[in-house]
């Protein structure tokens, strides 16, 4: 067996080309086996993948709900100082409306039984009148057949019932028709309501209808208090109550509004105008921070003594075994 590998070996070496052959085998390294990869394990990234989606939706969404409580809140505020605004436009709707209606009414009750005078009077009112080409305006103001005069003796505003749009100027007047009999002139007093249409735009207006008399109407009503029954007060300070009552209404009365601020948080005085004479017919009720106190205050003047009476609703609380007013009411 030695003997062939020998043989082979030496039969190897006598051919050159199968030894080069051999070596260039030889040469050649088998490449290195790598371990195969173990994929990665991407269920963590995308559950956080995931819930950040969800994440940024709820964010979102929640942006979404402030933003919308906040433009309704925005809109709501608007539509409040809108109405506020139509408010204050209607009180001052009604000065410049009785402005407007003024020398309307001077010149509508005064009558002159003159036809110059009559076709003047007519010629004027004309012009307070709202455009109409459908309505024969002209005849409103027709004083034809009339047998004397009618004198305004003097008007006050008496109600305003508005509408929308239109309103109803109410003003009691009092007048005088003038008769001559046997060239005698013989003065009969009236009392009346004059009803007066108006349409207003804005701070424009226009008398909208024949302005019209009828009779007076009470403007009292018998209206019962809407306040609700409460316990009063009488418990241990009832007496200090009563007795810082006087105090602070006779420094109301005397004090300037630097001495008040010590028991007051908003300030008021009548600095001398009235002096203070008593306290009558007052109610003390707990709340939840100290006291509320309905009275009736007398007041006099310095010089005649008359009495000046005012009813007051104070807040009061106690503090450091002193009593300060939170808020004083007029009523």
């Amino acid at each position: 067996m030695k003997k062939k590998k020998n043989d082979s070996k030496m039969a190897t070496e006598n051919n050159p080309m199968l030894s080069a052959f051999k070596k260039k085998l030889k040469a050649v390294k088998k490449p290195e086996k790598k371990p195969k990869s173990i994929p990665k394990d991407r269920s963590k990234m995308i559950a956080v993948g995931i819930w950040s989606m969800i994440g940024t939706l709820v964010f979102f969404a929640f942006l979404a709900v402030l933003l919308s409580v906040s433009n309704r809140s925005a809109l709501n505020d608007l539509a409040r100082q809108q109405e506020q605004n139509s408010k204050q436009k209607e009180e001052v709707s009604i000065v410049a409306g009785e402005r407007f209606l003024s020398e309307f009414i001077e010149q509508y009750i005064n009558v002159k039984n003159d036809r110059v005078a009559a076709e003047k009077r007519q010629n004027s009112l004309m012009k307070y009148l709202i455009k109409d080409d459908e309505t024969d305006q002209e005849t409103w103001f027709d004083t034809s057949g009339a047998h004397g005069d009618r004198i305004l003796n003097d008007y006050v505003l008496y109600n305003v019932k508005k509408g929308d749009g239109d309103s109803l100027f109410q003003y009691k007047v009092n007048y005088a028709n003038v008769v001559k009999v046997k060239k005698k002139e013989h003065k009969v007093a009236k009392q009346a309501l004059l009803n007066i249409p108006v349409k207003h735009k804005g701070d424009k207006f226009a008398v909208s209808g024949t302005p019209y008399l009828s009779e007076m109407y009470d403007l009292k009503g018998d209206i019962a208090s809407s306040s609700e029954e409460r316990e009063e007060y009488d418990g241990d300070q009832s007496a200090a109550i009563k007795e810082f009552l006087n105090t602070f209404f006779r420094k109301y009365a005397e004090e300037s509004k630097d001495d008040m601020s010590y028991v007051m948080k908003t300030p008021e005085t009548l600095n001398g105008h009235l002096v203070f004479g008593d306290v009558e017919n007052f109610s003390i009720y707990k709340n939840d921070d100290g006291f509320e106190i309905s009275s009736v205050v007398i007041f006099k003047e310095k010089e005649t003594s008359i009495p000046v009476k005012e009813r007051f609703t104070l807040f009061v609380t106690k503090n450091s075994g002193q009593y300060y007013v939170k808020q004083l009411k007029h009523q």
